[in-house]
């Protein structure tokens, strides 16, 4: 909605802009003495786009350069993250609410299970039934209250089976400083 109304505005700005000048640039053609009719078109055509060019250069051009050199970034940034995401340490990403949202290919591959099994589901499919609700309640207190929790655990994999890991969790936050994402990596 933002961008349908910054576009909305340009448009109306823009519009205005050159029937401004083209009134201008009207008044001044008139103003000097007669000349074929020719001269006076091409006199007018090359004074506005003489003076609509550092609008246009401004408002339309110089901000979608600037988009593009951002996106562009971005996208270098966007990639470089990906390739980290698929390092050699499992990785599990979850939503504010604790819910999965991905899971690296080497997590997937020591828990057995697969992205559909687990996206959406909360961790706690992970555990193994040896921690007390104490444990769980003390984790999370001082994951919110740092940051970040790091220790050793232990995960049960789609099979049952318990295995060992050391896992360090960190909130990832916004620029309100609000908790949007929690990422666990873990070393087995």
């Amino acid at each position: 909605m933002k961008r349908h109304k910054s576009v909305t505005l340009l448009l109306f700005v823009l519009t205005g802009t050159v029937f401004l000048e083209e009134l201008l640039v009207l008044f001044l053609v008139n103003m000097l003495p007669p000349m074929p009719k020719i001269a006076k078109y091409l006199l007018d055509s090359t004074l506005l786009s003489a003076l609509i060019f550092p609008i246009f250069y401004f408002l339309v051009f110089r901000p979608m350069s600037q988009n593009i050199a951002e996106l562009r970034q971005a996208e270098e940034n966007l990639r470089t993250v990906s390739v980290a995401f698929e390092s050699k340490d499992p990785i599990l990403i979850t939503d504010a609410d604790a819910n999965i949202l991905r899971a690296n290919k080497r997590f997937l591959h020591i828990t057995g299970y697969s992205s559909e099994e687990i996206i959406g589901k909360n961790p706690r499919i992970l555990q193994t039934g040896r921690y007390s609700k104490v444990y769980y309640k003390k984790l999370w207190e001082e994951l919110l209250r740092k940051g970040y929790w790091a220790g050793e655990t232990r995960i049960k994999d789609k099979h049952g089976h318990e295995i060992p890991a050391g896992v360090v969790i960190t909130a990832v936050k916004n620029e309100q400083q609000e908790t949007t994402h929690y990422v666990a990596i873990y070393t087995f």
